[in-house]
C-alpha cells in the first residue's frame, strides 16, 4: 500500500521534523519505505530519510507492507501533515 505526498515545509524534510516522522513510524511492525524517484529508504532510519534531501515541492511516496501497514501509513501520513511537512498529493 502507498500514499503520495508533496513536501510543503520551506526547509524541506530536515532533521527536527524528520525525527518526529521516524518516531511515528518506529512502533509499527510493517516494513515502511520513503520513495522518491528511483530511491527507496527505510522510514525508520533518520539518516536514511535525511539522505533523500527532499526540498519544498518534492514529491514522495510512503510505502508499507505487513500486518499493520494501513495503520502505519495513516499514522505516519498524519504526522507529516500535523508537522506541516507535507500534504497528501
Amino acid at each position: 500500500m502507498e500514499q503520495n505526498f508533496i513536501v510543503t515545509d520551506e526547509h524541506g524534510l530536515h532533521a527536527r521534523p524528520a525525527s518526529a516522522v521516524v518516531k511515528a513510524a518506529t512502533p509499527f511492525a510493517a516494513d515502511l519505505k520513503l520513495v522518491a524517484g528511483e530511491k527507496a529508504v527505510n522510514l525508520k532510519s533518520l539518516m536514511s530519510v535525511l539522505s533523500m534531501g527532499l526540498t519544498k515541492g518534492s514529491a514522495f511516496t510512503l510505502r508499507a507492507e505487513g500486518d499493520d501497514a494501513q495503520q502505519a501509513l495513516d499514522t505516519v501520513g498524519q504526522a507529516l501533515v500535523d508537522q506541516g511537512l507535507a500534504q497528501r498529493a
